[in-house]
């Protein structure tokens, strides 16, 4: 590991580290993701340190303060490769010693023997991918796993040090009722999980639930249910004592989440791993999705960035906007215009003023801030305070 940080490093930069690999491709997803025998997963995992290693001397300025290790699904990497990424990244990057260190996991591939491999490895944070506690609407969506190895995988994690753990939720599946989304928050309230992200079912074209869904197998949710969800989901959270950070995600007090608070404050993150993306320097760039191109460039020193562009004034302007709203911390105008040069309250008066009026948002503190009703219109909201 690399001990001799110098005085000058002050920038802090996020690591996200993509493995690709699962065990069957769920219903819904399109992520760039497949099955792989060992061999071809032995292969990924040296590319992968490979480049750790190019990355790493290029980023020698920077202290890794989150890495969240995402898919995919990590878990179904074999034994011992977890650990041998995080000690290749403790051996070319400067990292915190208090680095916020995530890994995603299905309820069905984890086990005591990887656990056990994960505090080893400086893990301090589990992300499972429940989706639905109900094993019929589990097998709908074609997840592997049911409700007892989520129950079980909960046990396993804090019988081995694990607090800080996300569960993962999708509303709107289809055929899912408010009965189903009540009785999971109540189930995770029991649990003592510290942070939910509740996401809504966004159907994806060439999927399979694209499919079964255009030739009648079954019917989504109407959308006034899916509002009813949603809005039981935060009610119910928030009640309990998860404090709702950013659209979709809420969390009990120091227990958000570093990583991708990364994302939604404009902060720089290094994506390493196949179609990983990065965002350093004001310029965006994504690496290759194209397995084989990738082992094949990696071996011969290169790395196939694709898409680099350079983020101009009016872009940086639209994402903070849209990023700071996102959250419900909201947009600080102080900072705003410290970075930009003007004051969006006196530039955006008139529309601010209207969207107070409709009450869409509020200003707390010199911040525009979301209001519940802005946040189920939250992109409305947004063209509205970036439209020229």
């Amino acid at each position: 590991m690399k001990t001799n940080i110098k005085p000058s490093i002050v920038k802090n930069l996020g690591l996200y580290i993509h493995i690709p690999f699962c065990e069957k491709k769920c219903d819904y997803c399109n992520f760039v993701s497949f099955c792989k025998a060992p061999n071809e997963k032995n292969t990924y995992v040296d590319a992968l340190k490979k480049e750790i290693i190019i990355q790493g001397d290029a980023y020698k300025d920077y202290i890794i303060d989150t890495i969240f290790i995402g898919g995919g699904t990590p878990s179904c990497l074999l034994d011992g490769q977890i650990l041998d990424i995080l000690q290749a990244v403790k051996n070319n990057f400067n990292l915190d010693k208090n680095a916020e260190i995530s890994i995603e996991c299905n309820p069905n591939s984890i086990t005591q023997q990887k656990l056990i491999e994960y505090k080893h490895a400086g893990i301090n944070r589990i992300s499972i991918g429940l989706q639905v506690y109900n094993n019929r609407l589990l097998k709908l969506i074609g997840r592997l796993h049911n409700k007892k190895q989520f129950d079980n995988a909960i046990k396993f994690c804090k019988s081995n040090g694990f607090d800080n753990i996300n569960v993962d939720l999708i509303l709107g599946i289809p055929t899912q009722k408010l009965y189903d989304v009540k009785k999971e928050l109540h189930h995770l309230k029991r649990l003592k999980v510290k942070h939910i992200s509740a996401y809504g079912l966004i159907v994806e074209e060439g999927t399979k639930l694209s499919f079964n869904l255009k030739n009648g197998v079954y019917n989504l949710p109407s959308e006034d249910l899916q509002v009813k969800m949603y809005d039981y989901t935060n009610k119910f959270l928030q009640k309990h004592g998860y404090f709702r950070y950013e659209v979709s995600n809420f969390a009990k007090k120091s227990f958000e989440s570093k990583h991708n608070l990364k994302y939604w404050t404009n902060q720089e993150y290094l994506g390493l791993g196949l179609n990983s993306s990065s965002y350093c320097g004001y310029e965006r760039w994504k690496n290759t999705d194209n397995y084989e191109e990738y082992i094949h460039s990696i071996n011969n020193n290169t790395l196939l960035q694709l898409e680099k562009e350079k983020i101009d004034k009016k872009a940086q302007i639209e994402e903070c906007v849209m990023l700071s709203l996102r959250t419900s911390f909201g947009l600080n105008c102080n900072i705003f215009k410290q970075r930009f040069g003007f004051d969006i309250l006196q530039s955006k008066n008139v529309v601010i003023k209207s969207l107070i009026k409709n009450d869409l948002i509020k200003i707390n503190n010199n911040c525009i801030v979301c209001t519940d009703k802005g946040f189920k219109m939250l992109n409305q909201v947004i063209l509205e305070l970036i439209d020229d």
